[in-house]
């Protein structure tokens, strides 16, 4: 075939110089012989012949292609056989061809042998995944579905109306199986472990707990087909396939419940699980962070990292216990103390509309941070918007405007001591959206944190100095301990230890909530600072608005389900984050009432939801659900740019979908 068209394409060369030749001619006859009176009839026949000429090359080259085509074909026909369909049936792919009205009016045999009813019924009848391709405006269009056990990758030829079925199910078997036995790897730390063998005391009798422990834990790997090895007392590696762990959280890790009922008030378990990346170097660095996040919530947990996507969490229904071990706060105290002398520069900064234990906590720190280096620039973030109506009076009622410009910095000039050696720590908060100044966590590299609530799926990642700890009351709790377990005798104004002691007192609703040995112990010490008990109340005390507000919003109170209270403030009222919170507390002195929710505008632009619990439930659980977090009994959310109806409407939806799962106590 190759060689017929270079023969065409010489005869036309050959053909074309001819006329040329012939042309130039009578060009030259015409100049040379003008007194010649007939070449208009020369030239007439010349190119008479020309296209005579022109026509017999085609036709004779057209006959001559179309035959060697023929025998091309029939060579062609005779290795793959007569009947195509064999083709189609060896690639398996079927086509059907529907009318305007999506009618199939053809198959091939293929498809025909594998659906004998498909003719004459509509397509998006037997096939309904298939009207996404017709809806689809592109003139080609794939799509996969399942029917009948095979699974197949359609194409739309929409000119055509020709669906073209390719079957793939041994691509997908393949694929599926991959999948399935592709590797999950996963840390188990006992929580409490020390402070439980220190509880019990027995060496016999804590042995043969940690021993039916480890039983539990053995059996756990067996029946999940895990490879499970104990790395240290309190801890185990296991790794498993994505098989086995689907079918572990859909029994939603039952060994950590089973852990907690088996060992009342004594032994938990955290784990943190990694998947979807083939590198077990990555998988063991991503579920090493995972536990370090379930253990800051408080462990009896289960964070669960996907590889490049959002975290999860199973569990977290119980408040971590009060750890008891005052090396362990000496070692936090020293650490941090270390850290902060390798910086000149240090901000502390609280959350968005600081409280006082916000305020408190950062008052005391930056007490730490002048012992540990007095030639230091260190300095609190101040944000007149930002901070909680009554802490911004207090503060400014006991510190002198010299004394508030060399303690404070505003946004002002706070960039003038920015720089690769400037430290941030960030205290009442872990979330870096809630930030008093959230663009600090982008222009400052180095943060340290404090906090005592839980991490949630937005959190500050790789912290300098991990301070948080869900077991205690409040921030302000956690520095003071920090400042009496120091190195250094630390000197603590009587100022600071009362605001101390307000965030303390603020967050314990007056030691009635989340109050442990440890918080009273923090407080005893404060009081031995100076902390003055009588101004802590007159810094606390409720407003006359203030408590005709609260009043309002508690008549608007509704039960959507037993035991839960909703209280919702008009949407054309600015009202105190403060006042949302009390609300929620006092609904739970009401009988009968055991979780609370109150709505409110904080500002023109944002909703905030306070959740309460008196212990039964996980009101966090709720919260992370529209994106908020907090601690078990108390957490909260806020909405951008929404209504206090649609706010309502938001939780009313996660209530009903979410509140049993979010019950500690079933018979409540």
């Amino acid at each position: 075939m190759n060689k017929l068209l270079k023969r065409q394409t010489l005869w036309l060369i050959l053909t074309l110089l001819f006329q040329a030749i012939c042309l130039a001619v009578l060009v030259v006859l015409y100049l040379y012989v003008p007194n010649f009176r007939h070449y208009f009839l020369l030239l007439l026949c010349v190119t008479s012949v020309f296209i005579v000429l022109d026509f017999f090359i085609a036709l004779i080259f057209n006959f001559v292609y179309r035959d060697k085509k023929g025998r091309s074909e029939l060579k062609a026909s005779e290795i793959i056989g007569k009947d195509l369909s064999e083709a189609y049936n060896f690639g398996q792919i079927g086509l059907a061809v529907c009318n305007h009205e999506d009618m199939v009016v053809w198959v091939n045999d293929f498809l025909g042998k594998r659906y004998s009813n498909l003719v004459d019924t509509p397509i998006f009848e037997t096939f309904p995944l298939l009207v996404k391709l017709s809806e689809n405006d592109n003139q080609y269009s794939v799509v996969k579905i399942t029917h009948e056990n095979h699974t197949y990758q359609v194409e739309l030829l929409k000119e055509a109306r020709l669906y073209i079925f390719k079957d793939i199910t041994d691509y997908e078997s393949v694929f599926t199986y991959n999948q399935s036995q592709s590797p999950v790897l996963g840390y188990l730390a006992i929580d409490n472990y020390n402070d439980v063998h220190m509880a019990v005391g027995d060496e016999i009798k804590f042995a043969d707990l940690a021993s039916e422990l480890r039983k539990m834990i053995s059996n756990f790997g067996e029946s999940t087909h895990s490879l499970m090895r104990r790395i240290k007392d309190d801890r185990y590696l296991f790794i498993t396939t994505q098989e086995a762990y689907i079918e572990m959280k859909k029994d939603n890790f039952s060994i950590v419940e089973e852990v907690r009922k088996k060992f009342p008030s004594k032994f938990t378990l955290s784990i943190g699980v990694a998947l979807g990346f083939p590198d077990y170097t990555k998988l063991a660095e991503l579920a090493s962070n995972a536990l370090d996040v379930a253990l800051s919530r408080g462990g009896d947990q289960v964070a669960i990292q996907p590889f490049n996507q959002q975290m999860e969490f199973v569990g977290g229904k119980t408040e971590l216990l009060p750890s008891r071990n005052k090396v362990k706060l000496r070692t936090l105290s020293n650490s941090l103390t270390t850290i902060i002398k390798n910086y000149d520069n240090i901000i502390i900064a609280g959350h968005r509309q600081a409280d006082f234990d916000a305020i408190g906590s950062c008052l005391g720190v930056y007490l730490i941070c002048k012992d540990a280096c007095p030639e230091n620039t260190v300095k609190i973030y101040w944000d007149e918007q930002n901070i909680e109506n009554k802490a911004r009076l207090a503060v400014e009622s006991e510190f002198s405007r010299a004394e508030m410009e060399e303690i404070f910095v505003t946004m002002r000039n706070v960039d003038s001591y920015i720089n690769e050696k400037t430290l941030l720590i960030c205290c009442d908060h872990n979330n870096p959206k809630i930030s008093i100044y959230p663009a600090l966590l982008a222009k400052i590299h180095n943060v340290a944190v404090i906090d005592h609530h839980r991490p949630t799926k937005d959190y500050i990642e790789n912290p300098l100095f991990n301070g948080i700890d869900t077991s205690a009351s409040s921030a302000s709790e956690l520095v003071t301990f920090y400042i009496v377990y120091s190195q250094h005798e630390i000197e603590v104004d009587e100022r600071t230890a009362t605001f101390l002691l307000s965030g303390i007192c603020l967050d314990t609703h007056f030691f009635k909530e989340h109050a442990t040995n440890n918080t009273f112990e923090a407080s005893a010490q404060l009081k031995q600072m100076g902390g003055n008990i009588t101004k802590v109340n007159e810094f606390l005390k409720e407003e006359l608005e203030e408590y005709r507000q609260k009043i309002a919003i508690l008549n608007s109170a509704e039960i959507p389900y037993y035991g839960t209270l909703l209280a919702c403030s008009p949407d054309s009222d600015i009202v105190p984050d403060a006042t949302l919170a009390i609300v929620a507390n006092e609904a739970l002195t009401i009988k009968g009432i055991y979780v609370s929710f109150c709505i409110g505008r904080i500002n023109e632009h944002e909703i905030k939801i306070s959740a309460r619990s008196n212990g039964s439930a996980s009101v966090q659980l709720l919260m992370e659900k529209l994106g908020g977090g907090g601690k078990l009994a108390e957490a909260a959310c806020v909405f951008s740019d929404v209504s206090v109806d649609v706010a309502k409407n938001k939780l009313l939806g996660v209530l009903k979908e979410y509140l049993d799962e979010a019950r500690l106590n079933k018979e409540n």
